[in-house]
């Protein structure tokens, strides 16, 4: 019989084809390939720290034995106003090419089915939105608005000519103009920045001190993650390590009285783009991490950060003239629970993006 089933260690073989043949690379199949995404789908979807035999990953198993499709899932503790809410984060929605159609909607059904209170997932498609919204999910639009903020915006722009062959020339004329422009713009940016960074001092955040703050911090939103001391520790090994070769920043931010006034954490990869995948400060020290964060990573050679939208940080990031785009990837949630959807959309919910898919992503090495 033919049919979705709960994934377990007997089928990672199979599934890192199947993600091979889905998500293939340009080096082609390898011992070194087969060998990592084996190592990372054990990891992530049967070894993680919120493992759960009743909330597994699924594989749709064929009559004869072949697994077609795929969906990554990880549950997660958290709470609302709290109370103990069962969440689960999808990841990685593989199906194989010839059986796209029903047998993913078979998968995403089983998902729904399951005894989580929200199901959640923030780095969809166009496709995976209709196909999420087929089944009375919906999109959690605050969340899925992106704001990027361009730190030397002559070499952002350069990179993206760079990328395009019809604007390669364009680009090597352009380039002098562009690095001049970017060395004018650093000096005043340092000069803007001053202030906040002689008032403020940071050192490294560690999990200790991060979980913590997080008690503190997330504590007045109606629903809010639960970690303890091992599950921090390994999200943030996962967002140091599984996305390229780049660096993890965990800066703290205190005040002059050594008051905590926030914190962010970023990563940037090997173009010199930093993804952020927190913000926290306290509402009168807004401006103040900010200010701190466009400096750090100005001090460190980057050419743009870009985040996910953290709806009580709009305003600021407004006064900070970020843009804003709503492009995707999509965040989307599904619950039979009123009240968390509603905490979800109103925006009074602290997911970031630690507690979605970045930490589950796979890279080879």
């Amino acid at each position: 019989m033919s049919g979705v089933r709960p994934f377990v260690k007997a089928d990672i073989a199979q599934v890192a084809e199947l993600h091979r043949t889905v998500f293939a690379t340009a080096d082609g199949p390898s011992a070194r390939d087969a060998g990592c995404r084996e190592a990372y789908l054990g990891e992530v979807f049967l070894d993680n720290p919120w493992r759960d035999e009743a909330l597994s990953s699924l594989v749709y198993e064929e009559a004869g034995g072949r697994i077609s499709g795929f969906l990554g899932v990880m549950p997660r503790s958290m709470r609302m106003h709290g109370a103990p809410v069962r969440a689960a984060v999808a990841s990685q929605f593989i199906v194989h090419p010839e059986r796209r159609g029903r047998l993913g909607l078979r998968l995403l059904k089983a998902l729904f089915d399951g005894p989580q209170d929200l199901s959640m997932t923030d780095e969809a498609n166009d496709s995976t939105r209709v196909v999420w919204e087929g089944l009375h999910g919906t999109t959690a639009f605050l969340y899925s608005m992106r704001w990027t903020f361009p730190l030397r915006p002559g070499r952002l722009a350069l990179s993206v000519l760079r990328g395009r062959k019809w604007a390669a020339p364009l680009a090597l004329v352009s380039g002098p103009f562009a690095l001049t422009a970017d060395a004018v713009l650093a000096r005043l940016a340092r000069t803007h920045f001053g202030r906040s960074l002689r008032e403020a001092s940071d050192e490294d955040l560690d999990a200790a001190t991060l979980l913590t703050c997080l008690d503190e911090f997330s504590g007045d939103r109606a629903l809010s993650p639960q970690y303890g001391g091992l599950s921090l520790r390994w999200v943030l090994r996962r967002a140091g390590g599984a996305n390229g070769d780049g660096r993890l920043h965990k800066v703290l931010v205190r005040r002059q009285t050594q008051e905590v006034a926030g914190w962010y954490i970023y990563y940037v990869d090997s173009r010199r783009v930093g993804e952020v995948l927190q913000i926290v400060a306290k509402p009168y020290s807004v401006d103040e991490v900010l200010d701190h964060l466009f400096s750090h990573a100005s001090a460190r050679g980057v050419v743009a950060l870009s985040g996910r939208l953290e709806p009580r940080l709009i305003r600021a990031l407004s006064r900070h003239n970020c843009l804003f785009h709503w492009r995707g990837p999509w965040m989307l949630v599904h619950s039979k629970r009123a009240e968390l959807l509603d905490a979800i959309h109103r925006g009074d919910a602290f997911l970031t993006r630690l507690e979605g898919e970045w930490c589950m992503r796979y890279r080879l090495g």
